[in-house]
């Protein structure tokens, strides 16, 4: 069915095709918006995909329309908005308090920047963009897909506990120090695992020499097979069943411009620990177990700066990470209590037509505004 006319018409620039978080956002978005106003979608494949086609097709057939151009990617291929019909909406997040030096002179020449938190807000204001000049519009989750329940994947046997973490395998995520936290912590007569899952994200973010097994190795594990590894998905919608499967879902990340497996997890119903710093504060409320934390220098350059300065992250409390997971381990009834009302919280305030009604909201005020 298509959307009753409406005067303003969206061009959405975006990783439409695929299964990891910046696909998931622009599909969620703007999947949502298009049941509020039109809008004219531009596919991306990398930094490929017709968009100077795209560009010439709105301008000619919509010049009468009130057009808006959002492009949702990395603050560096914001240049995509160069020469489009209408307002620049250039959408992106971020995790350290500095931004890349590539990211400034495209992100300046849009309209509006959005970003996802109020947090991320604070750090693009710190990096010299003026705050009036940035809107906070969420990401969200799909309530219809993830919630509690979600028949459960048969991979796994109903027992043991299953302690999840999503995310690729890199310094940010935390994910060696979490299988260290876990192998110290659960001993012999604790019937637990650890359950890690998309750790190719990515191409392992950017390493195409990791060995995950030489990395597993050098942790030197005292039960090494307390883990298992799950293979790349096929579909996004895979994961539901995997989160109701497990029965805690853990997040140790340095920083994160939103979290989506860390909402994903809520709306699911598991107990989840989370670093609590960052773009999660956004959505967790009281709902999730905050790790404790303490603010560092960036000390693996994932970004370039030609100043050095990569700003900070969280360096989580590995000791409160161990004792989180006993907690929710020994006492699984009040947990799971916990996480169903957080589960109804982030379904209820953080679903992607919730994210589009304050898309639209924007969007309309920026051009009464004009």
């Amino acid at each position: 069915m298509q959307p009753p006319y409406h005067p303003i018409l969206v061009h959405a620039i975006g990783w439409f095709d695929g299964r990891y978080g910046y696909n998931v956002h622009t599909r969620g978005l703007f999947d949502a918006l298009s049941r509020r106003v039109p809008v004219v979608a531009t596919p991306v494949y990398g930094k490929s995909g017709p968009i100077d086609e795209d560009k010439a097709a709105v301008a000619s057939h919509f010049a009468g329309r009130s057009v808006a151009t959002v492009a949702l990617m990395y603050g560096s291929l914001m240049g995509v908005l160069d020469g489009v019909l209408g307002p620049k909406v250039a959408y992106t997040v971020w995790e350290a308090t500095r931004l890349p030096d590539d990211w400034f002179a495209p992100l300046a020449a849009a309209d509006r920047i959005w970003t996802a938190t109020a947090w991320g807000k604070r750090v693009f204001a710190a990096n010299g963009f003026d705050p009036d000049r940035i809107d906070v519009i969420p990401e969200g989750v799909d309530p219809a897909l993830f919630h509690p329940d979600v028949a459960p994947t048969e991979a796994f046997a109903a027992k043991p506990f299953k302690f999840l973490a999503i995310g690729r395998w890199e310094h940010r995520k935390g994910m060696a120090e979490l299988v260290r936290a876990f192998d110290q912590e659960f001993g012999d007569q604790d019937d637990a695992i650890l359950v890690l899952a998309g750790l190719l994200a990515g191409l392992y973010a950017g390493r195409l020499d990791l060995d995950l097994g030489r990395e597993l190795r050098a942790l030197r594990l005292r039960r090494p097979d307390r883990l298992k590894i799950v293979p790349p998905v096929d579909t996004h919608r895979t994961f539901a069943g995997i989160y109701t499967a497990c029965d805690a879902f853990v997040a140790p990340a340095r920083a994160e411009g939103w979290g989506l497996p860390v909402i994903e997890a809520m709306a699911c119903g598991l107990p989840t620990i989370v670093t609590g710093y960052s773009g999660p504060t956004e959505f967790i409320g009281e709902h999730a177990w905050r790790i404790d934390h303490r603010l560092v220098p960036v000390d693996e350059p994932f970004f370039e700066r030609a100043d050095g300065d990569l700003g900070f992250w969280a360096e989580p409390d590995w000791a409160h990470l161990r004792s989180l997971m006993r907690e929710i381990f020994e006492s699984r009834a009040t947990a799971r209590e916990r996480a169903r009302a957080g589960s109804e919280h982030v379904r209820r305030n953080f679903s992607w037509d919730r994210a589009a009604t304050v898309a639209q909201e924007r969007l309309q005020s920026l051009f009464e505004s004009r």
